[in-house]
């Protein structure tokens, strides 16, 4: 019997048509909800596969962040595993994985872990090495969306899909609507009995594991109004055409994997999928002055902040790994899609280039003060010592 694994969710672009701080206002909105009354039994709400709206809530609700922990904990609200949900072609691979540390470090914090899966509902095309980051942190499972359907690749929703160092991964595709393909179901049988057989066709007739997702959601959407009576209508539609299952992320996942089949091996970048859905391509042509200047800060940090701070510790100068991290979230709060690929409002550009120039300036006072401890050059000290001054040429290999 097919299963069709129902999960609710939303996909919150942090800022896009209107600045984060109003996206903001919205979420805590939605959180509140949730927290006030929180799904049940097997269900769970899925906050997006991005830690930062965690942080965003609790900038707003600090008062709040014990529910929030318990319900994340008990996988009745999932989050993660990105910190943002960046453009995964725009950054440096090494972007990806800080971003991946970073949305680890937000769940650990709430003692809690992300669904060991992958998750890009809404990237617009995949590097070909995110199989291999996906090993390095554990997760057998990537689920996307744009750059793969169509002709071009395999039927099904499933395939095998390998990095160029040999690593793989289970990916698994959404339908052609995306993460908004169970969005807004009817309430009423005659509406479920009419919306049933287009979601047959899109997940059932593709599903190769004979597991298949439902999410119900879209972007900025809250818990769906009248949801029971959505969930029994659509399952009286289904006239036991399939097994339908209040779940979660974390269990669609595992009883995705559980069920063997035998899959299509794809390889390569994944940014192709015309005939299916649309790609987005031309994004990587907008505010290119923006995505030189992301390029800038991420060597600041790799090339300098990061190898001089780490020789100073190693030479006995203070640690600054809490700097460093500081200094990422600011430049990976500029990578999400909408935000880096530059099809955002004026209003979300401007926001980009403070934090840009933010990032910047963390990243060069982070070496700055750890090439003066390479230098045994301690500035409060040596205002008291004036008369032993001397001039000193420091050179250094970036």
């Amino acid at each position: 019997m097919h299963e069709l694994h129902f999960v609710s969710h939303t996909h919150w672009d942090r800022e896009w048509y209107q600045p984060s701080g109003r996206f903001r206002q919205r979420l805590v909105a939605l959180v509140d909800a949730l927290l006030d009354d929180p799904p049940t039994g097997a269900a769970s709400f899925l906050l997006d596969g991005q830690g930062i709206v965690l942080e965003d809530y609790l900038a707003v609700r600090p008062e709040r962040g014990a529910e929030l922990a318990t319900l994340l904990r008990a996988g009745r609200l999932e989050a993660g595993p990105w910190y943002v949900l960046a453009d995964e072609l725009i950054p440096s691979g090494e972007a990806l994985v800080r971003n991946l540390l970073a949305g680890r470090r937000v769940l650990r914090a709430l003692r809690a872990e992300s669904p060991p899966v992958l998750y890009c509902p809404d990237s617009f095309g995949h590097p070909a090495a995110l199989p291999a980051i996906a090993a390095g942190f554990g997760f057998p499972l990537v689920m996307l969306w744009r750059g793969y359907g169509g002709a071009r690749w395999p039927a099904g929703d499933s395939a095998r899909w390998c990095a160029p160092d040999g690593s793989c991964a289970a990916l698994w595709h959404f339908p052609p609507d995306g993460y908004e393909a169970g969005s807004n179901l009817p309430a009423d049988e005659a509406g479920a009995a009419a919306r049933w057989p287009s979601l047959r066709e899109a997940l059932l007739a593709r599903a190769t594991r004979g597991v298949s997702l439902l999410p119900n959601g879209a972007d900025h959407h809250a818990r769906q109004p009248r949801l029971e009576a959505a969930v029994a209508a659509l399952a009286q539609a289904m006239q036991g055409e399939a097994t339908l299952v209040r779940s979660s992320l974390r269990s669609f996942a595992a009883a995705l994997l559980a069920r063997d089949a035998a899959l299509p091996e794809v390889r390569g970048e994944l940014r192709d999928s015309y005939g299916y859905t649309w790609t987005l391509q031309g994004t990587f042509a907008t505010r290119a002055a923006q995505k030189r200047a992301n390029a800038h800060v991420e060597r600041l940090l790799l090339r300098e902040a990061e190898p001089w701070s780490a020789l100073a510790r190693l030479h006995g100068g203070p640690s600054r790994r809490a700097l460093v991290h500081a200094a990422w979230k600011a430049l990976l709060a500029c990578h999400p899609h909408d935000t880096l690929c530059g099809c955002s409002i004026d209003e979300v550009a401007r926001a980009m280039d403070a934090r840009l120039e933010d990032a910047a300036t963390q990243a060069r006072g982070i070496a700055g003060d750890a090439l003066l401890d390479l230098a045994a050059h301690d500035p409060a000290a040596a205002r008291e010592a004036r008369d032993g001054w001397r001039p000193v040429l420091l050179a250094r290999n970036a």
